[in-house]
C-alpha cells in the first residue's frame, strides 16, 4: 500500500517501470497463506469496474469461507465510481481496472486533504481486450527497425522541443533515411494515451498534433481501437502505431524497448509482461482511504491481506485475464499494510 503524489510519479515508478530483480533474490521469496488471525466482521462496500468483477467475485468467496461473518456489497457500473466512491464515503475500497487519472487524485485530495491510497493486486492482461493490456509499438514488417527506446518514444509521440520526424532519425539509411514516421494510437483521451503519456512523455507535453487517433467502433459489434490502429500500421510503410498483441497480423511487428535504467531493448513477451521489465506494462488496483483519523477498518485491511497472499494469486491465475503478482511485488504490498487492524 502506498500514497500517490499529485505527480503520479509514484504510480508510474511501482507499476509502468520495469522492477527488475535478480533470479537469486526471486527465488528467496513466496507467496504466504492467508491466515484469518484475527476473525472479523462486518460489511466492506466496493466500488468500481464491472471488467474485474470475475476476479472480486473469486476474491470474495474465498475470503467469506474463512472469514465467514464479513459481507460484501459490491456497486460495479464503471471504473469511473471507484476513486470518487472511497472520498465520498459510499465505498471502503475503490476498484480500479486502470491508472488513477490525475483529475480524480486531484478531486480526492481536495474532498479528504491528502492522497488516495492504492494497492497493486495484478498485472494487466498481456493480449486480452479490456483486461488493461500491456502496450506495446508496432510498425510493418518491412521495416528493419527492431526496438527503439522510451526516450525516442518520447521524441516520436510528443510535442516537444526536438521531435524525430523521420525514420533517418532514428538509425535507418538508404531509401529509409528521408521517409516520414506516421503516427497512429488510440484517441488521446483514452485511459490507454493518458497512461501512455505519463510512462513516456516529459512534464508538461502533450500529443503531438500529427497523431491519428482511433476509438472503439460504435456498437455492440463495433471494432476496438487496438485492431482499427493496427490495420492502419499495416496499410502505412512509414507508420508507427500503440496497440497490443491481440490485434496482431503477421504484416506488423512489435517492438523491443529500452530504457534509461535498462539499455538492453526488452521484447514484449509474456514473461516480460508478467515479470514487469517490459517497460508499457499496466496494472490494476485497489484504492482506499488510509490516514490516522480513518485508517481501513479490520475487515478491509483482512480483505486485502488476502488478496495479496497465495489464495488471492490463485484467483487471479483462475479467473485468468489478469497475471499474478510477482513474490517480491506482493510483498512490498504487504508491509505497507496496517501493522494492527483497528
Amino acid at each position: 500500500m502506498r500514497l500517490v503524489s499529485k505527480s503520479m510519479s509514484g504510480v508510474c515508478a511501482a507499476t509502468c517501470v520495469a522492477v527488475l530483480t535478480s533470479v537469486a533474490a526471486a527465488q528467496s521469496v513466496e507467496f504466504t497463506e492467508y491466515e484469518p488471525t484475527p476473525t472479523v466482521s462486518g460489511t466492506v462496500h466496493i466500488w468500481g469496474s464491472p471488467q474485474m468483477g470475475n476476479l472480486l467475485n473469486l476474491y470474495e468467496r474465498g475470503f467469506s469461507k474463512l472469514q465467514p461473518t464479513v459481507r460484501f456489497d459490491n456497486e460495479l457500473k464503471s471504473t469511473l465510481t471507484a476513486v470518487a466512491g472511497v472520498y465520498t464515503g459510499r465505498a471502503e475500497i475503490g476498484l480500479l481496472g486502470r491508472e488513477i487519472w490525475p483529475t480524480e487524485l486531484q478531486a480526492f485530495e481536495s474532498m479528504k486533504g491528502h492522497a488516495p491510497t492504492v494497492i497493486d493486486i495484478a498485472t494487466g492482461s498481456y493480449d486480452v481486450p479490456k483486461a488493461t493490456f500491456a502496450l506495446m509499438i508496432f510498425v510493418p514488417k518491412a521495416n528493419p527497425i527492431a526496438s527503439l527506446s522510451t526516450e525516442q518514444l518520447d521524441r516520436i509521440f510528443a510535442s516537444g522541443d526536438q521531435p524525430i520526424r523521420t525514420w533517418g532519425e532514428l538509425g535507418l539509411k538508404g531509401d529509409w533515411e528521408s521517409r516520414p514516421v506516421h503516427l497512429y494510437g488510440f484517441s488521446v483521451d483514452n485511459d490507454k494515451s493518458q497512461i501512455f503519456s505519463q510512462m513516456v512523455f516529459r512534464a508538461g507535453q502533450s500529443w503531438r498534433p500529427e497523431l491519428r487517433e482511433f476509438s472503439n467502433g460504435a456498437g455492440q459489434n463495433g471494432v476496438d481501437a487496438g485492431e482499427l490502429i493496427l490495420k492502419a500500421v499495416e496499410g502505412d510503410p512509414d507508420a508507427i502505431g500503440i496497440s497490443n498483441v491481440h490485434y496482431a497480423a503477421p504484416a506488423v511487428k512489435a517492438l523491443a524497448l529500452s530504457t534509461p535504467g535498462h539499455p538492453t531493448p526488452i521484447p514484449p513477451t509474456r514473461e516480460n509482461v508478467a515479470s514487469r521489465t517490459y517497460p508499457l506494462t499496466r496494472a490494476v488496483y485497489m484504492v482506499v482511504n488510509n490516514d490516522s483519523v480513518h485508517p481501513p477498518s479490520a475487515a478491509v485491511v483482512e480483505f486485502l491481506r488476502y488478496v495479496l497472499s497465495q489464495q488471492g494469486r490463485q484467483a487471479v491465475i483462475q479467473e485468468g485475464n489478469y497475471i499474478p503478482l510477482t513474490p517480491e511485488f506482493a510483498l512490498k504490498q504487504l508491509r505497507q499494510l496496517p501493522a494492527q487492524s483497528k
